[in-house]
């Protein structure tokens, strides 16, 4: 706990470069989950991206129903109306009966929101309100093919439905030309999300300092070593050897104590402290073995956060003083976005050491 704090200061304190990460491998592909929604999950997602986009060419996708993702790409415009991951995952189940234009999937992110222009170019796949739909189907069709398998000795046909994610990130990073994948998932298994494992290498974790984001962080640890969790089983019934591993756990909403510089009030604290243990009893999911070099503290973005998730513009680009408005009322950028851009740099550091 205290070598996290330590690093904490020295990451405020301007000094994150003397925080020693080991090296460890380059994942390509990442999936942002969590089992609990309304912890601003998708508004750390889209900053996470514009960072990734000062680096890498990247492909974005959004296999959350809600498709809050989608939308910060598309700058609040009008609803989407074109193909989706959703029809890209309909045709993988339903063939030439489900026909889109696979060159038109992924959009170019420059085209639709202006705050990219300074990056590489990147692309993102829309989600779809038809998700929320998608997990009977996809089960159904999973069972179906498990029959198959059972019958025929052939774990292949459970395979092929695990991995129609998969299948069409790869057409689509070969189509774009993109170095790496950022999946925003939705708080429930079943479905989209169940896909987006089997399709990253590694895992993003937000976990906000309340007791119910505690018990999921220990839920999703749990389904992600557990050889007899839903997500393990299918995959064993598929002969799946690779299953993602635990990049980054990133406690969000962290109290700030305003009397003393730098550091996480005690409420924040107590949860931090029980993260860290859970994720030490699950430790061998994680990429290395010292789990203190995966967390990253975040603090509660308050009207910075607000204005980033409503006006979709990444964190790093509100200037200090700046107004918006925001449902009638006027939102200021307060002195805090700086140390908010810091956190999220070390945030960012840590995906991609």
């Amino acid at each position: 706990m205290q070598e996290l704090f330590d690093r904490y200061e020295k990451i405020l304190s301007d000094d994150s470069d003397s925080i020693i990460l080991p090296d460890s491998k380059k994942f390509q592909t990442y999936a942002v989950t969590n089992f609990r929604g309304g912890i601003g999950k998708t508004t750390l997602s889209f900053n996470l991206a514009y960072a990734m986009c000062q680096k890498y060419m990247t492909l974005f996708l959004d296999m959350c129903p809600q498709q809050n993702f989608t939308t910060l790409f598309l700058n609040n415009k009008e609803p989407y109306e074109g193909a989706t991951i959703h029809d890209a995952l309909m045709e993988k189940m339903m063939g030439e009966a489900w026909d889109i234009d696979s060159e038109r999937l992924a959009l170019r992110v420059q085209d639709t929101n202006a705050q990219f222009q300074d990056g590489k170019t990147c692309y993102y796949i829309p989600g779809s309100s038809k998700l929320f739909l998608y997990p009977s189907q996809f089960y159904s069709r999973l069972n179906e093919y498990y029959g198959m398998t059972t019958q025929g000795g052939n774990k292949k046909a459970v395979a092929v439905v695990l991995n129609m994610l998969k299948d069409i990130i790869e057409q689509q990073v070969e189509l774009t030309k993109t170095e790496k994948v950022l999946i925003d998932t939705s708080p429930f298994f079943a479905g989209g999300t169940h896909l987006a494992w089997a399709a990253s290498e590694a895992l993003i974790i937000p976990v906000r300092v309340d007791e119910q984001s505690i018990y999921s962080l220990e839920l999703t640890l749990q389904m992600l070593k557990d050889d007899g969790s839903d997500f393990n089983l299918w995959r064993q019934r598929a002969g799946i050897e690779e299953k993602p591993v635990v990049q980054a756990v990133l406690m969000t909403h962290c109290g700030w104590n305003r009397q003393a510089d730098h550091q996480i009030d005690k409420a924040s604290r107590m949860y931090i402290e029980r993260a860290m243990e859970i994720a030490e009893k699950y430790a061998d999911v994680f990429s290395s073995d010292n789990v203190v070099n995966h967390f990253a503290l975040l603090s509660d973005f308050h009207s910075s956060g607000r204005i980033s998730g409503s006006k979709a513009i990444p964190i790093d680009k509100l200037s200090e003083g700046s107004q918006f408005r925001i449902e009638g009322k006027k939102v200021e950028v307060n002195r805090s976005v700086r140390r908010y851009k810091k956190e999220l740099q070390y945030a960012f550091k840590l995906i991609d050491n």
